[in-house]
């Protein structure tokens, strides 16, 4: 399997300090995410942000349970983060009659 990278940056018209703590809270995925997709953060809250943090994430894509990781790859509070979807993690429950 070859790497793929996907990059993306989103541009709000707000100051940093407004939105950063939103984005850099993960249960804020939930509320974000189309809520047909079930989405869950199974990490307790709180979860410390921090370099090397593993958050665990679940969802339902056409009814089947998918779940996986992300690590926090780097930390810079109020200015960036960055996460890395560990492909590797990736688990699809597939139910059966």
């Amino acid at each position: 399997m070859s790497e793929q990278i996907l990059e993306r940056e989103q541009v709000l018209p707000r100051a940093v300090d407004e939105v950063f703590g939103f984005f850099a809270d993960a249960l804020n995925l939930e509320a974000i995410t189309p809520p047909l997709l079930r989405f869950q953060v199974l990490t307790p809250a709180p979860i410390e942000m921090r370099a090397g943090a593993l958050i665990a994430y679940r969802m339902r894509l056409r009814g089947l349970p998918v779940s996986w990781l992300t690590r926090i790859e780097a930390w810079g509070p109020q200015s960036r983060f960055i996460d890395i979807f560990d492909y590797r993690s990736v688990t699809i429950a597939r139910m059966l009659a």
